[in-house]
């Protein structure tokens, strides 16, 4: 039985979203246990397809919490598919009439795909390379093209290129080795990344698109850091992301901060912005600044730099 079932509240809010895939994260959230066995918690939001849509225009996936369609804890998220052109999404929050009510954010997980254009007819010459869509960040910043290969967990080796996270978001599966390559901006060898696996061992600082793990081990990712040579570092910023099982998202982080969640919490996918400085950041950076993480020892003239990763104390001495 629940007491005060009688001062129980309930809101009904819809939202039209295109064909795509969509994350829909707890932003605010109270939670409290009611009920003569404590047995409900609220405030809740339900997320849900509206009255008549048609069946198959719309997928649900929960996240590592496992409450279904329901939220309300504050590391609660579902993933929407929309698969037909459009679906309406019904919100409806329940929560006690003294409770404060529950906040959603609703954000794309793809990338928008430009409508196709009126073939012209072909010029003579060597045929053009086509190019993915440009990638922008969520606040719609132009950031160079980068290529990201990924051996991930029961999935085998997935590329993903100009796309806004790479791996497999919300679905609980590790990323055991990737590898970074720049499309445009800085050369391959200017970008270096690191990371740590499960058991401890960590890589060192690998550079020009070679592999940062293993493959075919079962051997996951718990923490990775990407990073910018000096020369590189002067002309563009580096802001990254990581998404763990656990449904933690950490970062943004820039420059060769470790991006961990736990030592037991899985890496699944990870973001990744290189971002050009404008003229007047690259005009006050130095081609290597103590700020910047460093290249490696033989290229470093000032006693003074930032040290990189180290996993197992997470950031190494100075000393």
């Amino acid at each position: 039985m629940i007491q005060g079932a009688g001062n129980l509240l309930s809101s009904v809010q819809t939202l039209t979203l295109s064909r795509g895939l969509y994350l829909i994260s707890v932003t605010t959230a109270t939670p409290n246990r009611l009920g003569d066995s404590l047995d409900l918690i609220l405030p809740a939001i339900h997320i849900g397809p509206a009255p008549g849509a048609q069946a198959g225009s719309l997928e649900f996936m929960s996240g590592p919490t496992g409450g279904g369609q329901w939220l309300y804890e504050s590391r609660d998220v579902i993933i929407a598919k929309v698969i037909s052109v459009q679906a309406v999404v019904v919100f409806t929050t329940l929560r006690a009439r003294s409770m404060p009510t529950i906040e959603v954010e609703v954000s794309r997980l793809d990338r928008r795909v430009a409508p196709p254009v009126a073939k012209q007819p072909a010029a003579l010459g060597p045929p053009e390379q086509s190019l993915p869509p440009p990638l922008k960040t969520a606040s719609g910043q132009s950031a160079t093209s980068i290529r990201i290969d990924m051996h991930i967990q029961n999935k085998g080796d997935v590329s993903y290129v100009n796309n806004f996270w790479s791996g497999a978001l919300g679905e609980r599966l590790a990323i055991e080795g990737f590898s970074i390559r720049p499309l445009d901006g800085p050369a391959p060898a200017d970008l270096e990344y690191s990371g740590v696996a499960e058991n401890g061992l960590e890589t060192g600082w690998i550079a020009g698109g070679g592999l940062c793990g293993s493959r075919g081990v079962g051997l996951a990712l718990t923490g990775f850091a990407i990073r910018l040579r000096p020369q590189a570092a002067a002309l563009y910023n580096c802001e990254y992301r990581g998404s763990f099982a656990s449904g933690k998202i950490i970062g943004p982080l820039r420059n060769g901060a470790p991006c961990r969640s736990a030592p037991d919490d899985r890496l699944e996918a990870l973001q990744l912005f290189i971002l050009p400085r404008s003229q007047a950041e690259s005009q006050t950076v130095s081609p290597a600044p103590s700020t910047n993480p460093p290249a490696p020892d033989d290229e470093i003239s000032t006693p003074e730099r930032v040290i990189g990763p180290k996993f197992s104390v997470f950031r190494e001495s100075a000393e």
